[in-house]
């Protein structure tokens, strides 16, 4: 299914107008990350977020974008000195974010979109060390998973800028016996700190 996605999308690039450009660039940064279902409140899990992105315009201040990334997810309780770890949570994801995007003539982007994720890898550990608040395991993860995002950029030069993206879930990713969500269901929820690196440079009114 991911393959699929990303194959149609290339493919509605490649015939497009010859007048259109290709902007193209790659993000890196990091994920604040929590899963909504576990019990575990605050956004203390985090993980890398890579990715390479292009950028198709489709008009003066309008453009769409898809984005191959490689994000860590997951969740895990607060750290506190001298007090074990009671839950840690990694959930490794290849995403791919199709996204629509709207530049303003200045330096601010705004976007929204939806994000398709296989899961590639997940570690989860549990020492319930008090004995009132036992946490149960996941029951089940899915494979995949797809998310709404929206976000923003805020352009620094004419290469580089700054990117945050707000993601959730949209249906459930996983199963436990902890969660009070319907069916027992889990939800990653995600924000992203990124820099970004375009090579063409971000839409400038001429």
């Amino acid at each position: 299914m991911l393959r699929k996605i990303v194959f149609i999308f290339f493919c509605t690039f490649l015939f497009q107008p010859a007048e259109g450009q290709f902007k193209g660039g790659f993000y890196a940064g990091i994920n604040g990350t929590q899963v909504d279902g576990d019990r575990i409140a605050g956004f203390y899990k985090l993980g890398m977020n890579l990715a390479a992105t292009v950028e198709y315009p489709l008009g003066e201040h309008m453009g769409a974008s898809m984005e191959i990334a490689y994000t860590q997810k997951g969740s895990q309780t607060k750290w506190q000195q001298g007090v074990p770890r009671q839950y840690f949570l990694k959930l490794d994801y290849v995403e791919v974010p199709l996204m629509l995007n709207y530049h303003d003539n200045k330096k601010v982007t705004l976007s929204a979109g939806i994000g398709i994720n296989a899961l590639v890898y997940n570690y989860e550990e549990i020492v319930n060390y008090n004995p009132t608040n036992n946490l149960s395991s996941i029951r089940s993860l899915d494979k995949k998973d797809i998310e709404l995002k929206a976000g923003g950029s805020y352009q620094l030069s004419r290469h580089w800028m700054i990117n945050v993206v707000y993601s959730y879930s949209v249906l459930s990713m996983g199963i436990s016996d902890d969660s009070p969500y319907l069916n027992g269901g889990l939800f990653n929820n995600l924000v992203s700190f990124r820099l970004g690196y375009m090579i063409k440079g971000m839409a400038q009114k001429k």
